[in-house]
């Protein structure tokens, strides 16, 4: 097995085990949001957000998990039509293939037309027509985006931009329930970390680039409720 699909698999495998630990104790058939925005000790700002949403009119989890995932693979054009930040892709292509199973997403942004944000993650999907082994899923999407820490094609930049990481769990299961029609719901968990930097960064932009991402959340919930519709 080659090593960068082992390595997929892995990180698959310990995505989707985080995911479970958080719904252990809760009613997936319910929305749920638990969101924290804190400044770290060594002055980084955070922010973490997890939720639940089911989607009660959609049948299918496939058309689904495409759409949030063609949405994933255009962020650079999300970012700039729904921040209002021009974002361009530094890497090539950001599809991943059969050979290549892991896909790049090599960004940056440049926020309110004054500080340059680098940010660039690996991205692993897969999707399987009948759930784990005793999961009460009988049809489930996975991904997970990661933040690449070191990069020798596409290094950060220091001097010059500031650095966002970004790691980001979808997951969109059909729930099997007992007297009752199967639930899609779509789950979500995302961790964001601006970096603290030697480039000085305005309170505006660096909330800015905080309150980017919920907006960029909202408009992919947009895609798999409008998803969800059509199946």
């Amino acid at each position: 097995m080659p090593l960068q699909i082992k390595t997929g698999k892995q990180r698959l495998k310990s995505a989707y085990d985080f995911m479970m630990g958080l719904q252990r104790y809760l009613d997936v058939t319910l929305d749920y949001l638990d969101q924290k925005k804190y400044v770290a000790v060594n002055g980084d700002i955070c922010s973490e957000r997890f939720e639940i949403v089911p989607l009660p009119e959609a049948r299918r989890v496939k058309p689904i998990f495409d759409a949030v995932e063609t949405f994933v693979s255009g962020m650079e054009i999300t970012m700039s039509e729904v921040m209002g930040d021009l974002t361009v892709r530094e890497n090539d292509d950001p599809v991943g293939t059969i050979d290549s199973p892991v896909a790049q997403h090599r960004l940056v942004s440049t926020i309110a037309n004054s500080v340059q944000m680098d940010t660039n993650t690996a991205a692993f999907a897969d999707y399987w027509p009948v759930g784990p082994p005793d999961s009460g899923v009988d049809e489930l999407g996975f991904s997970i985006n990661d933040t690449i820490d070191e990069d020798e094609l596409y290094p950060y930049r220091p001097n010059e931009r500031v650095r966002q990481d970004v790691t980001v769990i979808i997951m969109v299961a059909r729930h099997k329930r007992e007297n009752s029609e199967p639930l899609v719901v779509f789950s979500r968990w995302w961790s964001m970390r601006l970096r603290r930097s030697h480039i000085h960064v305005p309170k505006y932009i660096s909330e800015r680039i905080r309150n980017g991402l919920d907006t960029v959340s909202a408009a992919m919930l947009t895609t798999a409720e409008r998803a969800a519709r059509d199946t």
